[in-house]
């Protein structure tokens, strides 16, 4: 009767040791990463993306094994969930890297990866799945949960991508005209390619929370019978919506540029963190 309650614990000991090499391997990268930008070292730059690649690789089947483990997708609760955003970090830190290497962004993905991960393991697993939702929509009602998550999920990371581009942006602006910006001494981007690279960013962020608000909106008619109720939890996406959409338009109107569109793009991001903040609230209200 004690094997199997062994081999769980076993299987158990086991996934908890997965998780921390998936962390290490991160951090490992991530310091290798800090390493090669001050230092300029393209030893250590090229150390630092493998073991980063290699984590989103050994994360990969971290995620799969969870799924046979429990017999639940990402989406089922919120650990999952963070595990999806800490994977989806990773993979959007590396194909910016590709069309933008030698920049910040090694440095700022990696601990947020590493963040998500641990809340992942920490919070409890509190169930997200939308049971009234399912029950009038059970052949596509999944998978519609799942696209509208990783669809609005990927437009709040590009947004706080964004976000941490406009603030390095201020800082920079205010070093040059303040001239203690000492180039020799620092590797920065230009002012230039900062505001053509928060513009390309917030672009596609809007393109996947469109699309995610609108598989939203559709669930949302068909688990209320095409009834009408407006409360903060739509108010929110849609206004982070809205900021964004007002930007791009602007931006393509007027040729929007400088400092105004990093403002822009932080306050953005803060109503974007305050509709997740209160999604996570409602979810945690829940169970």
């Amino acid at each position: 009767m004690s094997f199997p309650d062994n081999f769980t614990r076993r299987q158990q000991v086991n996934f908890i040791f997965l998780f921390w090499t998936v962390c290490t391997i991160y951090l490992v990268g991530w310091l290798l990463s800090c390493l090669s930008f001050f230092s300029n070292d393209k030893y250590a730059k090229g150390w630092g993306e493998r073991f980063l690649f290699l984590g989103l690789i050994v994360q990969l089947g971290y995620i799969v094994i969870d799924y046979i483990r429990l017999g639940n997708f990402l989406f089922d609760s919120l650990s999952g969930l963070f595990l999806f955003l800490s994977f989806f970090t990773i993979l959007i830190f590396i194909v910016l890297a590709i069309g933008y290497p030698n920049q910040i962004f090694r440095i700022i993905f990696p601990p947020v990866s590493i963040f998500f991960m641990i809340l992942s393991i920490t919070i409890s697993d509190q169930s997200i799945i939308v049971q009234q939702f399912l029950t009038k929509s059970p052949v596509f009602g999944k998978l519609m949960l799942y696209l509208h998550a990783s669809f609005a999920m990927l437009g709040y990371l590009l947004f706080g991508v964004a976000c941490l581009t406009s603030m390095f942006y201020l800082y920079q602006e205010n070093k040059i005209k303040s001239k203690t910006l000492l180039l020799q001494n620092v590797k920065v981007p230009s002012l230039g390619f900062l505001d053509q690279l928060n513009y390309k960013v917030i672009a596609v962020g809007f393109l996947f929370l469109s699309v995610g608000l609108l598989l939203g909106i559709n669930m949302k008619i068909i688990a209320t019978g095409g009834e009408l109720e407006i409360t903060l939890r739509q108010i929110l996406p849609i206004a982070t919506w809205l900021i964004y959409a007002i930007f791009l338009v602007d931006r393509f109107i007027t040729g929007l540029r400088g400092k105004i569109t990093s403002l822009w793009a932080i306050a953005g991001f803060l109503t974007a963190v305050a509709s997740f903040t209160y999604e996570i609230y409602l979810l945690v209200q829940k169970s």
